[in-house]
């Protein structure tokens, strides 16, 4: 097992765009949450015990709305029960207007090693229109205080392409977030999913986003500005310091194998993936009566690994290497995809180099297509 993702789902607010296991700041229910945590953490331990992890992370929801003891309580669980390597990244997101001087220093202490910051916008208006719960002030105290804590590996997230937002503001974010000297950082385009607030305000012509022209000019001054300040893109939307890469979501990216713990976490293992239960309550209901929470599995067939694998090795700016895919799925790469990979290839929308296959600059930019050829 290459990586373990525990799930806090509580959150301040639910923002309008965001469409991940939240749900609203019940300190009642968490003290129960925790307790079942750690029930299903002992429930998998012995399962993986051939195992060394490499990456522990911790996301939501928002974590550090937990209480540091009883963040400390679940990572020194995983630390008892879990082969940890001796390098391990563990990681936590944050909030900037959840999180304290004294909790940021306790975490450190509890073994946090890296952190990324829910940034979004400096700007008072955007982030009222994103329905963050923190202001431009906060983010530079959290930033500041979470480096005096000890944290070397800082992560800030920021969001392109909201509505109303100009390249020029959008340039201004990405340098007032350098300016904070971050390892990371992730810069991530507003998208619309369903079951969102977002998404109803969209469909009735209440919200709406800047043209395409105007959020690949974005996404290019990102390129553009990241880069010259030293920063290597390694994923379609992360960038990074040499050796501050996430290792968490590279596993992810390869298509590696993780266990999900919490409410609605996700599991890769074996060739199957399982998810749990979304809801916080049902899903200590089932912990507390069978150990797990499991709701639904499936086993993936050859074809749906290879597209998966594929799907998500693009998004990884060296791409993917053609000799190490044939020598996991037993397979000639060019007999099943040649077909795609030459109409790619007369596009100018992939590369093909030292058996590696990568999308070419053309096809960072129209990314979500190229993928969805290898998809059919």
């Amino acid at each position: 097992m290459n990586g373990l993702y525990i799930h806090i789902p509580y959150c301040l607010h639910k923002c309008g765009y965001c469409d991940f296991n939240s749900h609203p700041e019940n300190i009642e229910e968490s003290e129960v949450y925790v307790t079942a945590l750690l029930s299903e953490i002992e429930y998998y331990a012995p399962i993986q015990t051939d195992h060394s992890v490499p990456t522990v992370f911790f996301g939501g929801g928002t974590p550090t709305l937990l209480p540091p003891d009883q963040l400390d309580k679940i990572l020194r669980r995983v630390k008892d029960l879990f082969n940890l390597t001796e390098y391990c990244e563990i990681s936590i997101e944050a909030n900037p207007a959840t999180i304290k001087r004294e909790t940021l220093e306790q975490i450190r202490g509890s073994g946090f090693n890296r952190i990324s910051i829910g940034v979004q916008s400096f700007d008072a208006d955007e982030l009222k229109l994103l329905e963050r719960v923190h202001n431009e002030e906060e983010i530079h105290t959290t930033v500041n205080r979470a480096r005096l804590a000890g944290f070397d590996n800082l992560s800030l997230d920021l969001m392109s392409g909201l509505p109303g937002q100009s390249p020029k503001k959008w340039k201004s974010h990405l340098q007032q977030a350098l300016e904070k000297n971050p390892n990371h950082i992730s810069a991530y385009g507003l998208t619309i999913e369903p079951a969102t607030s977002f998404y109803k305000l969209q469909k009735h012509g209440l919200l709406t986003l800047p043209p395409e022209d105007t959020q690949l000019e974005m996404f290019t001054t990102t390129i553009e500005t990241l880069q010259s300040a030293g920063y290597e893109q390694y994923e379609i939307s992360n960038f990074a310091r040499p050796g501050f890469e996430c290792k968490h979501n590279l596993n992810y990216w390869d298509n590696g194998e993780y266990l999900g713990l919490g409410a609605g976490a996700s599991s890769y293992i074996g060739g199957e993936r399982s998810k749990n239960i979304n809801l916080p309550s049902r899903y200590i209901r089932a912990i507390q009566e069978k150990g797990c929470a499991v709701e639904s599995k499936e086993k993936l067939d050859l074809l749906h690994a290879m597209g998966e694998t594929i799907m998500l090795g693009l998004r990884r700016l060296k791409g993917i290497h053609i000799a190490e895919f044939e020598t996991r799925f037993q397979i000639s790469f060019k007999k099943v995809y040649g077909n795609v990979i030459n109409s790619l290839l007369n596009d100018e929308l992939i590369t093909l180099n030292h058996n590696r296959m990568a999308l070419s600059q053309k096809g960072i930019y129209l990314a979500d297509s190229v993928i969805i050829k290898f998809l059919g």
